[in-house]
């Protein structure tokens, strides 16, 4: 604090008083003997000062009358003006931070009352992501000098005078997590929702739910991703979610949908909802995606589509065989493309480079690799693709016949070339390089052989015809090859027909297949062809396969669109993408506020978009079930990101998990997630059984032959039908599973035999999915069919999303869905020597024992090397040795010894 006060001279000659000033930070105190008045800065704001004899005087204009304070000299009155400016400085910062604060903390302080009114009116409900990311938005963010107000000691009465909820709020402001503290409130209300609700959560399905299901039922966010494990009472959580909904208001029936994946389910969904409760369950909608988007498009336009009969029978695979039939009879181009992709490029390629695990070994030439069309094994993918093509052109030609003259020296063995033409005495290398002009990396002297290759050409005086992997992976190869033999007098004779004696090329049904799946998957990306175009030429493998294929669809798939528009009929796909664009354009206002939906993991990208239109309003509910595990319908269309990448979809929100089953023990469900969760990709979890153990739960017979499998599993249903009579508890389901429905052709006897305490019902697995039974009978755990080596295409990565990169994933889904069906015992049945991978792998993982058929342990020796296949005995010309099954694939081999 600073002090003036006038001169000793002035106060001597009575020119001034005895008065003193001092300056305070903001303040100015003026003391003239009596009491002593203090003022804000403002006050000398328009102070003036003038000049009498010898003295100067400062006067200030306060309110109840100016001061002048005279006697001063010139050095005391300029030091007094720096230090009634400075005070006057001070009072204007301070004045800028208490207006910021003001302003700020009004804006605060309305925010925090809106928090405080949204947590008092949502006190009987979760709290739901909406809400909490409306305040995270809405949250000021002003300048954050406006608490400098709190390092102001001369403001510190002005805060002392603050009502104490704008400290409140400015507390809350500064300091609480709101996404914590809203976890901590939804966790007590969950807690005290339970215990209020508890009758209500015991009587709404037959049985008491489940603390996981009442915490699924309860948790009613805006987006809720509920990962049911398989036999967890997915359909009881989803009825007592419909119910706990109408009990706490929080739609009115109209509001709610329920959308499932096929009709059998939206069917048992409304009945569960109808009998639980009553007329309110009525008015609850409950239906497949197919019939909500025809329901949608009908309301939106006055017109209801109606879907082709075909494609609800068999998913349009016969119509695409007609449309195949008539292009093939009137379209030369046509006709070339399909034939010419189903003989010669049915097989996508490795990257140039890559390792090749062979195929097939030829006995006579000592040689492993890939056999033709022709008979003979080539080393490579791409020389069979050559030969396939030449086999295809009729083109007579040997394969690594003898160079004509000898050629053996000290670096050199005898010269081979890839292909020899006798009609017109040629010869053909393919080399193993790049646009380049080079080969991989790791071909060591590959570049000098082709060297001396050619130099042994041109020394001799014989034609040598060339194609590169580049060419072949172009297509320029094809085209060379064909203007070089024909320029030479081969005529090229195209023949489908062409009675092959090797491997057989790719059946009509599943070029079919392959084109309707990849149909399916390119309109519900909405994928248009020049999309399709741009990717095929940025794709890994075979470029001019994929331009092929893409012939062959965009062909098909402009005769199903004419055809559907003379007919006046609709396709799945169409119909969810056109009910979505109705929604998205507000043609149809949905009256939803609660939409559930039932085996998300088998949705395509036109049902989640569907979905995502449904509940882009605000205030709106999403509450998805499903299980990664169980996704087994991607030929169907169903993209499995949707259900693991959910938030990205649907946006953000829990997951509730429910891990209890009431199905199977608890010996099945460990080996069953163990087997499913070695792909990384899945979402992990940890699956918790109610049911008693009834040992052995899980048996593996071989056969010698298929032949064997029906009388075992007469024996087997015979034991299971006598034991069932002993128990003296009625009688039991049985269900048989085979991976393609023609496997249960072998069982139609026992199906039909009439058992006394036995219900035996056939299905593939994809069908069994939504079933179970007391036994499980898994036929034809076989290597080639379980799982089956007719993989996923590469071709359909092109319109869809990032694929999986894990081996047989979709596989090993299906596996897991086949061995969860079982609520007692699962039976698995091979061919002795011809074992599936998967069961292979249980048995190394020693999570189950393979026993013949007289019952005795007869586990196979694992391979060593590729730790996958069994090993088999064979025999050397040193005496027998194991040898890997998957030879000439795998070279692995192993003493008897050591067994």
């Amino acid at each position: 604090m600073r002090e003036w006060r006038p001169s000793r001279w002035a106060r001597l000659f009575g020119a001034a008083d005895g008065w003193a000033l001092r300056v305070d930070g903001p303040y100015v105190e003026i003391d003239r003997g009596a009491e002593a008045q203090r003022h804000h800065a403002f006050v000398v704001r328009d102070r003036s000062t003038d000049k009498r004899l010898f003295w100067y005087a400062v006067v200030l204009p306060i309110v109840s009358g100016p001061i002048r304070l005279n006697g001063l000299s010139g050095p005391a009155r300029r030091s007094l003006e720096q230090g009634l400016q400075a005070s006057l400085d001070e009072y204007d910062r301070l004045k800028g931070i208490v207006e910021r604060f003001n302003a700020s903390s009004a804006l605060i302080s309305a925010w925090w009352t809106r928090v405080q009114a949204d947590r008092l009116e949502m006190a009987e409900r979760w709290l739901p992501r909406e809400v909490l990311r409306g305040w995270q938005q809405d949250r000021p963010d002003p300048d954050p000098s406006f608490l400098d107000v709190y390092r102001e000691t001369h403001l510190a009465e002005f805060l002392r005078q603050q009502p104490q909820e704008v400290h409140a709020a400015l507390l809350a402001w500064q300091h609480e997590d709101l996404e914590a503290s809203t976890a901590r409130r939804n966790q007590a209300f969950l807690a005290a929702e339970r215990n209020r609700l508890a009758e209500f959560f015991d009587t709404i399905e037959k049985s008491p739910l489940t603390e996981e299901q009442i915490e699924s039922v309860i948790c009613f966010d805006n987006r809720v991703r509920v990962i049911a494990s398989a036999g967890s009472g997915k359909t009881s959580t989803m009825v007592a979610r419909a119910a706990y909904t109408l009990r706490r208001e929080l739609a009115p029936p109209g509001g709610i949908l329920m959308l499932a994946f096929n009709k059998k389910a939206a069917e048992e969904l409304a009945e569960r909802l109808v009998g639980r409760l009553g007329g309110q369950g009525e008015g609850v909608s409950s239906h497949t995606f197919h019939s909500f988007g025809m329901r949608v498009i009908g309301e939106a336009t006055g017109r209801k589509p109606s879907v082709a009969d075909d494609i609800t029978k068999d998913s349009g695979l016969k119509r695409v065989e007609r449309i195949v039939d008539e292009l093939r009879e009137h379209n030369g181009g046509f006709r070339r493309d399909w034939d010419l992709f189903r003989l010669v490029f049915g097989r996508d390629l490795p990257e140039l480079g890559a390792d090749e695990i062979p195929e097939d070994w030829d006995h006579e030439a000592k040689r492993s690799g890939f056999r033709t069309l022709n008979g003979e094994v080539v080393r490579s993918q791409e020389e069979r693709m050559i030969a396939d093509w030449l086999f295809y052109h009729g083109v007579a030609y040997q394969y690594e016949r003898p160079y004509a003259y000898d050629t053996a020296d000290a670096q050199h063995g005898q010269y081979r070339p890839d292909f020899y033409y006798p009609d017109i005495d040629a010869y053909h290398e393919h080399w193993a390089i790049g646009s380049d002009g080079r080969p991989p990396a790791s071909f060591r002297g590959y570049a000098e052989g082709m060297a001396w290759k050619r130099q042994i050409h041109r020394g001799r005086g014989t034609t040598l015809l060339e194609t590169t992997s580049a060419g072949v992976r172009d297509g320029s190869a094809f085209e060379e090859l064909a203007h070089g033999l024909s320029t030479r007098g081969i005529v090229l004779d195209e023949n489908p027909y062409r009675k092959s004696v090797g491997e057989e090329p790719m059946e009509d049904r599943d070029l079919i297949n392959l084109v309707r799946t990849f149909m399916v998957h390119a309109k519900s990306n909405r994928l248009e062809s020049s999309v399709l175009d741009a990717r095929a030429r940025t794709t890994s493998g075979l470029p001019l396969r994929a331009r092929l294929f893409l012939r062959i669809h965009g062909r098909i798939a402009q005769q199903w669109q004419d055809g559907l528009q003379r007919e006046g009929l609709i396709d799945f796909e169409d119909m969810l993408n056109q009910a979505s664009d109705l929604i998205e354009a507000g043609r149809w206002q949905s009256p939803f506020e609660v939409v559930m939906v039932d085996e998300m993991q088998d949705s395509s990208s036109a049902r989640a978009r569907l979905v995502q239109a449904l509940v882009s309003r605000p205030h709106t509910y999403l509450y998805a079930v499903g299980d990664d595990w169980q996704s087994v319908n991607r030929f169907a269309g169903a993209d499995l990101s949707v259900i693991t990448g959910f938030d990205q979809w649907f946006g953000e929100g829990p997951t509730v998990w429910l891990r209890r089953t009431f199905r199977s023990p608890q010996s099945i469900c460990d080996v069953a997630s163990s087997f499913v969760s070695k792909n990384p990709d899945q979402i992990a979890k940890t699956v918790v059984s109610d049911r008693p153990e009834e040992p052995p739960t899980l048996r593996a017979v071989a056969v010698e032959a298929k032949s064997g499998y029906g009388p075992l599993v007469h024996s087997y249903l015979d034991e299971l039908d006598r034991s069932q009579a002993q128990r003296g508890q009625g009688g039991a389901t049985v269900l048989i599973l085979g991976r393609y429905r023609k496997t249960l052709e072998d069982f139609e006897a026992e199906k039909a035999h009439g058992w006394e305490h036995l219900e035996i019902e056939l299905s593939t697995v994809h069908s069994a999915k939504g079933k179970e039974a007391d036994y499980v009978v898994i036929a034809d755990l076989n290597k080639g069919g379980f799982p089956s080596t007719i993989q996923d295409d590469p071709l359909l990565e092109l319109a869809m999303p990032r694929g999986e990169d894990y081996p047989s994933a979709e596989e090993r889904r299906l596996f897991y869905v086949a061995l969860t069906r079982a609520r007692r015992a699962v039976l698995m049945l091979t061919v002795a020597r011809r074992e599936s991978p998967f069961l292979l792998e249980l048995i190394d993982r020693k999570q189950v024992s393979l026993e013949n058929v007289r019952g005795e342990i007869d586990n196979p020796v694992m391979c060593p090397t590729c730790g996958v296949n069994r090993m088999l005995v064979r025999k050397g010309p040193k005496g027998d040795f194991y040898g890997c099954s998957a030879f000439p694939g795998c070279r692995g081999t192993k003493s008897l010894s050591k067994k």
